[in-house]
């Protein structure tokens, strides 16, 4: 029964994309985060629900395109684009080239070409603040439900968390880091009413226990990087230190009583870490020399684990124990570190252009829309909570294989949406105060003629 009714629910949202393709984009940034074939035990009812989304979305838009709704004129979104794009052209061309496995690399570089599609769609229809708030409203509150699910799990001493995403529960933790000061940053938002506040205050407190019980010490130690910067970033910082002690104080008590030591493990001299974090630098240390071989392309996406079986003779002066060879050969490893991966995989041109869309969205800074902070507090407070977060993500990345997890991308994206949408209410603040300044000094105002039919 709940199979038929989350398939009749799931599907019609799905055709409705056609007719509105804001809400089709929405609904697929939900279904990525909550994956609506776990919720069925992965039935085969929605094997193609993403596909038939995506599909609809890119037919609602093409169809809606030209029906009078203009299109904000965002030049740093379309840098944005065309930074994404190079990064996608640069990856086929490596899968051309790859060392091994030319097939294993080229399906990685036609899923990054997918999420570029659809940041191109965001790009075009989260343009407005209407838009803005609903992105923010459904990733905040489905991560919030994920969380929250995960959190149940993990007390239940289930396993679900590590099966909900090809991944593991690693990449759920990332994508939490990524999130959770995004979610948290419109806890303090005054011109939010009171009870939207509280759930956001809901979806952060989950956010945070599930990043707990996914076991993932690197995406912990993000998500605390992020909130860390989200406070130097915000202006009310004893506001936002006390919501987040209060946030500490109600997450306290469902912490296991081992976690403690396994975070701080990650500090541990090597002495006393686990083979399992141990063998973390070896793989970086083999990509590193891996990408050292071939230092222009990389040896190709998804390359890495078959071209370390192959020249494992380079790398076994790195190898100090045979429990440590058994973790590092003669199965499917990873490198274990977006970017030492990467360097290994895409080589420099591929790291460069990855590094410039993530660090330029990081960093972005305007002291002039800073200045109208008050006006336009809100969309300040996600943007500055998207940062956070990428930077959160950024630091939990160091320790994974994230580099192709849509949602990185579409906090880029909403970066870029958000930039934009503050400069347009500049641009026209500043026409208006033109305006009166020439009404003020007695000028006429020239007379517009439209000429449209």
């Amino acid at each position: 029964m709940r199979t038929i009714v989350l398939f009749l629910t799931y599907y019609t949202c799905a055709a409705y994309s056609l007719i509105n393709p804001t809400f089709g984009l929405l609904f697929f940034c939900h279904i990525t985060i909550f994956r609506p074939e776990s919720l069925v035990w992965n039935s085969i009812a929605f094997g193609r629900l993403h596909l038939i989304t995506s599909v609809c979305v890119l037919l609602g838009y093409l169809f809606k395109r030209n029906s009078g709704d203009g299109h904000l004129v965002n030049t740093y979104q379309k840098a944005n684009l065309r930074i994404f794009f190079l990064f996608v052209l640069w990856l086929i061309i490596v899968s051309i080239f790859a060392e091994y496995s030319v097939q294993l690399s080229l399906d990685k570089a036609i899923d990054v070409a997918k999420i570029f599609g659809f940041c191109f769609l965001f790009s075009r229809l989260i343009t407005t603040e209407r838009k803005i708030e609903a992105y923010v409203w459904v990733t905040s509150v489905s991560f919030g439900v994920l969380s929250f699910w995960g959190f149940l799990q993990g007390l239940q001493g289930n396993s679900r968390l590590d099966t909900l995403w090809p991944g593991g529960s690693n990449y759920i933790a990332a994508q939490l880091a990524l999130m959770g000061p995004f979610t948290c940053a419109r806890i303090f938002d005054s011109r939010l009413a009171y009870r939207s506040r509280i759930v956001f205050l809901a979806c952060s407190l989950c956010i945070i226990l599930c990043s707990i019980f996914t076991d993932s010490r690197g995406g912990f130690f993000g998500l605390a990087i992020g909130m860390l910067v989200m406070v130097g970033k915000l202006k009310s910082r004893l506001k936002v230190v006390a919501g987040l002690a209060m946030i500490a104080v109600l997450a306290y008590p469902w912490i296991p009583v081992n976690y403690q030591g396994r975070i701080a493990s990650i500090f541990a001299a090597e002495e006393s870490r686990d083979e399992s974090a141990n063998s973390r630098p070896v793989l970086w240390n083999i990509a590193l020399r891996m990408w050292g071989n071939h230092p222009i392309a990389g040896v190709g996406l998804k390359n890495f684990s078959i071209v370390k079986e192959r020249d494992r003779g380079q790398f076994l002066d790195l190898i100090e124990s045979d429990e440590m060879y058994n973790l590092i050969f003669d199965q499917q490893r990873d490198p274990h570190g977006l970017y030492t991966g990467m360097m290994a995989e895409t080589g420099i041109v591929g790291a460069t252009l990855f590094l410039i869309l993530l660090l330029r969205n990081v960093f972005w800074h305007r002291a002039s829309l800073d200045a109208q902070s008050e006006k336009y507090s809100n969309i300040h407070l996600q943007l500055k909570g998207a940062q956070a977060g990428l930077i959160g993500f950024a630091v939990a990345a160091i320790f994974g294989d994230f580099q192709y997890i849509e949602m990185l991308y579409l906090q880029v994206f909403f970066i870029g949406a958000a930039r934009g949408y503050l400069e347009s209410l500049e641009t026209i603040d500043a026409g208006n105060l033109a305006e009166c300044n020439v009404m003020s000094r007695g000028v006429p105002r020239p007379v517009t003629i439209n000429t449209s039919l």
